[in-house]
């Protein structure tokens, strides 16, 4: 409690000073304005952003199209329609009369810019496999824009909304300014940042949508560390937090005036690298599923039953997504697990690290939770817990045996090419599998929407008899102030602070 408070009052007497200098009171403002408490930022340019401070960049960019986070349905932004006919050629309209915020118009240059870009090989674009399948793009006029794939691509327009994919002015510079100066369509404007500590957002008065957006101000404090944040809230100093675990959730509920909401589910992959031992050999990986209590996971780990808020399988699918295929859950069956670790030449047990992000959500939790569930089978599991960010660029692909937060995906393709796929960037638990990858080709390829759903579900049947993924879907939670109104946040995890009102 002594360490809270101590974080707390440094940060509001480093934070509260830089943001109102100007002789600006909080208190006293007549503006209606959101005060964040969010993650501390690494890189934030797009297409090499790391996905931490999502209130910052959804509110300066902006999309071809969005998700509805009620009706899961993409809608128009900067896009007003999209067409294709087979999957290889894509038609977009673009949004007449949208301006970046340094007064340049917005037309199909900057689309052909922005999705150019990801193949440049000075930036190291994260979604640069997603489109090297661009084979050109056409622009017949301002506001038109034609991709020709090199293949079909029957869902390539959820791409558009991956949060590393906002569309960029092609005459603004990025590469020197996009961490200092970011600069969009969108509805807010930066007007102060100082790095690791705060901004200030301000409502864009030439915004396109009318009445858009709701609030003149954005006000987002940087804070390392989630209890100071919750503390922030509880004092009134601010009216967000995102990323808060089960057990502040439950302490926020009987106080009044705080909500907390829980959009969507996020993955917690446990990943074991088929390439390394013990998990080279299928039946260790087995034994470790047979040592899993599902039950057990989602109350140890959220503080929720399985299926109310939590969930559990071994493939890569959220549990809510139409492409999941529902089946039974793996009994626990110690004996088994024994058995399968002994065939695999561990009679006597086998002993293997288990590295995490010890400052991430559900992270501590899960790994001492894995821990005991298979040391009565016969793991040692010794725990390596870091920084997220130490995590990320020291261990992270690189060991036999991790825990990794992940977004969700509305597409799941999206999702199975670079985490699953033998030549996935980001294939975690080392995956090789001839048959897996091609199923997600065909995925991604096939146009029959139920066709699609045979290769998801004949995918979901290898990964539960010899997958390397233990998939623990946790969900995504909020503190909100009840002053705020219409807050939205859809699966994209890009929050929607345009249409966001307060009391």
């Amino acid at each position: 409690m002594k360490r809270t408070i101590l974080i707390l009052a440094l940060m509001m007497s480093v934070m509260l000073v830089p943001l109102f200098a100007t002789g600006e009171k909080e208190a006293v403002t007549q503006e209606k304005q959101i005060r964040i408490a969010e993650q501390v930022p690494n890189l934030i340019t797009p297409g090499v952003w790391d996905g931490q401070t999502f209130s910052l960049n959804s509110s300066i960019y902006e999309y071809l199209v969005e998700i509805n986070p009620d009706t899961k349905e993409l809608v128009p932004v900067l896009a007003t329609s999209w067409s294709t006919t087979d999957g290889k050629r894509w038609e977009f309209k673009l949004r007449q009369g949208v301006t970046f915020q340094d007064g340049s118009a917005f037309d199909s240059a900057d689309v052909k810019y922005t999705i150019e870009r990801t193949q440049d090989e000075t930036i190291g674009h994260l979604k640069k496999q997603d489109f090297a399948v661009v084979s050109s793009i056409e622009t017949p006029d301002k506001f038109t824009v034609i991709l020709n794939l090199k293949e079909a691509r029957p869902t390539f327009i959820y791409l558009m909304t991956d949060y590393n994919m906002p569309m960029l002015s092609s005459d603004y510079d990025y590469a020197n300014l996009g961490e200092s100066k970011p600069m969009g369509t969108g509805p807010f404007i930066l007007q102060q940042m100082i790095p690791k500590e705060s901004a200030v957002l301000v409502k864009n008065a030439n915004y396109w949508a009318p009445g858009l957006p709701k609030v003149d101000k954005l006000l987002i404090y940087f804070v390392p560390d989630i209890d100071a944040s919750v503390s922030m809230l509880e004092a009134g100093k601010v009216d967000v937090v995102p990323f808060i675990t089960p057990v502040i959730k439950q302490r926020l509920e009987s106080i009044g005036g705080i909500s907390v909401i829980s959009p969507y589910q996020e993955h917690r992959f446990v990943a074991m690298a088929e390439n390394m031992k013990p998990f080279d050999d299928n039946r260790v990986r087995l034994a470790l599923k047979y040592a899993m209590d599902p039950q057990i996971i989602a109350k140890s780990v959220t503080q929720m039953d399985l299926g109310k808020g939590s969930n559990y399988n071994e493939t890569p699918l959220l549990n809510t997504l139409s492409q999941y295929k529902e089946m039974p859950l793996r009994g626990q069956d110690i004996a088994k697990a024994k058995a399968l670790l002994s065939e695999a030449g561990y009679p006597n047990g086998v002993t293997v690290e288990l590295y995490f992000a010890s400052d991430h959500p559900f992270g501590k939790e899960l790994a001492q939770t894995i821990k005991e569930l298979a040391a009565p089978a016969g793991f040692t599991i010794n725990l390596k817990g870091y920084p997220r960010d130490v995590y990320l660029t020291q261990y992270w692909l690189n060991v036999p045996f991790c825990i990794t937060g992940w977004g969700g995906r509305i597409d799941p393709s999206m999702l199975l090419a670079y985490a699953f796929k033998s030549t996935g960037p980001w294939n975690e638990s080392h995956m090789n599998n001839a048959k897996v990858d091609e199923l997600i080709n065909k995925i991604s390829a096939e146009v029959n929407d139920a066709k699609r759903n045979e290769y998801y579900h004949e995918l979901q049947d290898i990964f539960y008899e010899e997958g390397t993924v233990l998939n623990v879907q946790v969900p995504y939670l909020v503190a909100i102030s009840d002053k705020v109104v219409g807050y939205k946040q859809p699966l994209t995890m890009l929050p929607q602070y345009k249409y966001t009102d307060i009391k």
